[in-house]
């Protein structure tokens, strides 16, 4: 059999110098350099198969520690539960988990309200979500509109329906991540199309920036979640008082 008549120059992988080679796959330069490397590179497998049995059993002396003690730490309680050390103080924070705080730097948790946090949060999967109530008078309510649909018929903002659904206790459910408000409620508090809004109605952005103390970020932000409506009058922006005061302005008692 005829062998290739083509050179390859190439460095030995294990000895550095460089050769001619006939295949682009040849990595050493002779069979001894390539008996040493096959050697190595078993060693090193079985050093990193040793390595790792030492860390598992390591592991698992810990794990077996910890499950003897009736007090953990935030970071051995995370670790026996398989969770972030930040999933354990939103626990505490929430007041499910309790927590004794030793000093600044020294929290401990109890085994014991470990097990009776698990004990008391059961996965229960979740009913199907409601798509009927019931008015003031106790009749059921069938009919409903998206607050997508709100918007398109009577013209008015997303934070707009949200505030005369709260002010005129407007009833609603929730389907499939979906608010849905109670068609005849919503026909009889919008009505139809707003008025266009009067010269005073309107209020910029510099002025709203003072009475709230936000950056114009923020208020950008506002603007665009919640759709409001505004006008460009020259280099000003204005946007309708009504709208941003139902989002910003605390509610107050009646």
């Amino acid at each position: 059999m005829a062998t290739s008549s083509i050179r390859i120059k190439k460095v030995c992988e294990w000895c550095g110098k460089e050769f001619e080679a006939q295949k682009c796959s040849t990595r050493y330069c002779c069979k001894r350099c390539a008996e040493h490397a096959y050697k190595d590179r078993k060693r090193q497998e079985r050093k990193t198969e040793t390595e790792t049995k030492v860390i598992e059993t390591i592991i698992r002396q810990k794990e077996e520690a910890v499950c003897r003690r009736d007090y953990l730490s935030v970071q051995e309680t995370a670790d026996l539960m398989g969770v972030k050390r930040n999933a354990i103080y939103q626990l505490i924070y929430r007041g499910k988990l309790k927590a004794y705080r030793l000093t600044s730097r020294v929290t401990r948790i109890s085994r014991k309200d470990i097990d009776d946090l698990l004990g008391t949060s059961l996965y229960v999967r979740k009913s199907k979500a409601q798509t009927s109530t019931t008015d003031e008078n106790g009749e059921i309510i069938s009919e409903f509109y998206t607050t997508k649909e709100i918007i398109e018929k009577f013209g008015v903002s997303n934070s707009w329906v949200f505030a005369q659904g709260m002010a005129h206790n407007i009833p609603k459910v929730y389907h499939r991540g979906k608010t849905l408000w109670s068609k005849t409620h919503c026909d009889r508090v919008f009505k139809a199309k707003p008025e266009t809004p009067k010269e005073d109605d309107w209020i910029s952005y510099s002025d709203v920036r003072a009475e709230y103390n936000l950056t114009h970020d923020q208020l950008h932000n506002y603007v665009k979640y919640h759709g409001l409506r505004r006008k460009k009058v020259g280099k000003y922006t204005y946007i309708l008082k009504s709208e941003i005061d139902a989002i910003l302005r605390p509610p107050t008692l009646k």
